[in-house]
């Protein structure tokens, strides 16, 4: 038997210890809440890429219009959203080749430049291209929260973009989306009445999860239960700004599209773990093609120009038909670094 004495100091140290672990808890938190503001706070976007004026047209620090970047004629449309008028480029192809129309959705603080990585093998199968801008864009609305938040509040204007396309002309669409912009996609094709008329989809380093992406953030740090204080952090960024970032997770949803995928991601991804992708290949049963690079955050296509174009163009002319069965099937077969 302990003595009360022994009883009373272990009680004590208990009580420290459970103490000093909500203190570390609530730190860390407020701590990683301050991160989450960097990033998601419109303004702060700590992963804005600044301009370089010697850059060509597939790198991310790119500005120019399709003109300037390709010699492609284009006009600028404005999409009719929920806080007004968005403007995005419309580029028509030559020759259209079908009444398939291609949106690319760009990612957190990104510009309808980064569509660049797509639009010349889009262009050249007929495709016309829509590169559209969304609240808190560069000459688009604000939103009421200010914030960037995963396509919890962005899908809307995906989605008006999409009634844009339909009602001029195209019958289905080809969405295409880079970083921030996978979650704007998932979120479209969970709660739009027009996810039916999505033909196919493009995806560089999506960011499918975002509880996920938070928590390896918080892990590279070496802290522990960096999993718990990321959840910490949300929860004080919901309280801060009415949005509940635990939500923006499509993984679900992106499984269960039907159509067919081109999926890529880099393993040296220093912002979306790769891991999200490469779940989301083993949760999908549909027509799949997943290149895997050793690239950081969309950097696939700079680290191999010529595989990226091949495999982008090899995926387009697949579609529709049964080729692109057959494609896909073999490329899900193959395990290595390049999967196709």
């Amino acid at each position: 038997m302990l003595g009360a004495g022994v009883r009373k100091r272990m009680i004590a140290i208990l009580v420290a210890v459970a103490g000093l672990f909500v203190v570390y808890v609530v730190g860390g938190g407020i701590f990683f809440n301050h991160m989450l503001n960097r990033i998601l706070v419109v303004g702060n976007a700590v992963l804005a890429t600044p301009e370089n004026p010697e850059a060509t047209p597939y790198d991310l620090s790119y500005r120019g219009d399709p003109r300037e970047a390709f010699g492609f004629d284009f006009e600028t449309v404005a999409i009719a959203t929920e806080g007004g008028e968005a403007p995005a480029w419309l580029v028509r192809p030559q020759v259209p080749s079908r009444d398939v129309w291609a949106i690319f959705v760009h990612g957190i603080a990104g510009t309808r430049e980064g569509g660049y990585r797509y639009l010349p093998a889009l262009h050249a199968a007929g495709y016309p291209a829509l590169m559209i801008t969304y609240r808190n864009d560069v000459g688009a609305p604000s939103s009421p929260q200010g914030i960037y938040s995963f396509g919890l509040t962005e899908w809307p204007d995906l989605d008006a973009a999409v009634e844009y396309a339909l009602a001029n002309g195209a019958a289905r669409v080809i969405i295409a989306a880079d970083s921030m912009g996978g979650g704007v996609l998932g979120q479209f094709l969970k709660n739009s009445g027009h996810a039916g008329n999505v033909e196919a989809l493009l995806m560089d380093s999506p960011a499918l999860d975002f509880p996920a992406i938070a928590r390896s953030s918080a892990e590279a740090f070496h802290l522990p239960f960096a999993g718990l204080l990321a959840k910490g952090a949300q929860a004080l960024f919901a309280i801060q700004h009415g949005v509940d970032l635990s939500e923006a997770e499509v993984l679900p949803n992106l499984a269960a599209f039907p159509g067919p995928v081109m999926l890529v991601h880099g393993s040296g991804d220093r912002i979306v773990p790769i891991g999200i992708s490469e779940r989301l290949l083993t949760m999908r049963y549909g027509q799949t093609l997943f290149l895997r690079t050793h690239a950081d955050h969309l950097q696939s296509r700079a680290e191999n120009p010529e595989r990226y174009d091949r495999t982008l163009k090899a995926f387009l002319a697949a579609l529709p038909g049964e080729q692109g069965e057959r494609l896909a099937a073999r490329c899900e077969d193959v395990s290595s670094e390049l999967v196709c």
